[in-house]
């Protein structure tokens, strides 16, 4: 089976339209005449006009338009063949070494990348939060993923193989008990500490942008890593001792470099140990 790989089927009012049928889209786009696409699949015009009309009654709408100087899809016929196009762009695999991020671990997976770089090894850098990468995982669209909340990681994917990157620790910026919540960083960890202590707090805001929280006056969290690194200020947070835990990183889709690639962020971490 390592020869197998998936192909598109859309499904419209319980009809499949099959991946032959929309490859008949495809061509009659590129050439812009049926006899120009049924050439290019190698089968027959009446044939190529069957699977015309059979896309069309499952999608229940006209998707060509025929002209003078030949066929043409209609808008209806180009919006489904984009998003034929891009889900097949999603199944295509991709060796080309892929990890993933928050700006939590940002600067360590760049500087990593970097690294390979130079050594001429491509690597792509996707920064989002830990859902956004959670699903990336899943999706095996990604080598693998840097979390900055290893428990939630590990409670979602306990079978694969993880990698302590370092340790951090998170500060507390104090002023009352209405916090803003972080979009990035151990955010689930430090609520779930004021819930077990019973800490009166209220989640007013989400703010996303790091820069951002040093221009709010609510309480709120932040990684002391991201401090050290000059993202944020966050005059007078304090260190919470109890906060303090790993960044792991969940192996998901195996890679040559991939050790290489964990093993420079390791050590691009190793200067803001928390």
């Amino acid at each position: 089976m390592t020869d197998a790989r998936p192909r598109v089927v859309f499904v419209s009012d319980g009809q499949e339209i099959t991946h032959r049928q929309m490859e008949a889209l495809a061509a009659l786009n590129a050439k812009g005449s049926m006899k120009g696409a049924a050439v290019a699949l190698g089968i027959s015009t009446p044939v190529l006009h069957k699977y015309v009309r059979e896309v069309e009654e499952k999608a229940g709408e006209s998707l060509i338009a025929s002209t003078s100087k030949g066929s043409r899809l209609t808008s209806a016929g180009q919006a489904l063949l984009r998003r034929f196009n891009a889900y097949e762009l999603r199944l295509k695999d991709d060796s080309t070494l892929r990890v993933a991020g928050t700006v939590v671990t940002q600067k360590c997976l760049l500087a990593a990348a970097t690294e390979l770089s130079d050594k001429g090894v491509a690597c792509i850098v996707t920064i989002s939060n830990d859902d956004a990468n959670l699903r990336l995982m899943e999706e095996m669209r990604v080598n693998c993923v840097l979390f900055d909340d290893a428990a939630f990681a590990m409670e979602r994917a306990q079978d694969l193989p993880t990698a302590e990157i370092g340790t951090d620790v998170m500060l507390l910026r104090e002023t009352g008990t209405r916090y803003a919540r972080l979009g990035f960083g151990a955010q689930r960890l430090s609520f779930r500490y004021l819930d077990e202590k019973d800490i009166p707090h209220e989640v007013v805001r989400t703010i996303l942008e790091p820069s951002m929280v040093d221009r709010t006056d609510l309480s709120y969290f932040v990684n002391k890593s991201l401090v050290r690194d000059g993202v944020v200020r966050a005059e007078g947070a304090k260190d919470q001792r109890w906060s303090i835990h790993s960044i792991m990183a969940l192996q998901c889709v195996d890679n040559d470099d991939l050790a290489s690639l964990l093993e420079e962020a390791r050590e691009a971490w190793l200067y803001h140990k928390g």
